[in-house]
């Protein structure tokens, strides 16, 4: 039994299948109060509460809340991730000699991060507050007409 929130960085990474270098990001421990003032205003008081005390690791709620953690951590740290130096960044492609790869540009990384915020609040559904809910709506609509357009 531990709190199910905040999570070290190292579970994060690990939640979220990314390299091991970057557990050694300053930033994501620089995101945490931001990270934790979000699920603060869109999640229940009484649930919040509860996700920063001892959970089960069994528990609906800490696992709902552990993974809208991961979520929303990397949705606020991966425009920081995505710096054109060596060794870094989000790669969308890399090319044959390994001398040649592609990061996200501005556009695709906000259309990541609202994928990633709206993953976060639907692990978090039963937790949510009004203004969790509302949110939640806005990213699915915006998603609708997105696939509507596609398709159309």
């Amino acid at each position: 039994m531990s709190a199910a929130i905040p999570l070290e960085t190292k579970t994060v990474c690990a939640m979220l299948n990314l390299p091991d270098e970057m557990r050694e990001r300053p930033v994501f421990d620089e995101h945490q109060p931001l990270v934790l003032e979000r699920l603060r205003r869109v999640t229940d008081e009484e649930a919040f509460v509860a996700a920063l005390r001892d959970v089960p690791d069994d528990d609906q709620l800490c696992t709902a809340f552990r993974f809208g953690y991961a979520f929303l951590m990397l949705a606020s740290v991966v425009e920081f991730l995505n710096l054109k130096t060596l060794g870094e960044g989000i790669v969308k492609t890399t090319g044959f000699d390994a001398q040649s790869t592609e990061l996200l540009t501005g556009s695709e990384i906000e259309a990541f991060k609202s994928t990633l915020e709206r993953r976060a609040l639907e692990a978090l559904t039963d937790y949510l507050n009004p203004v969790g809910r509302n949110r939640l709506d806005a990213l699915c609509d915006r998603v609708g007409r997105r696939i509507r357009a596609v398709v159309i």
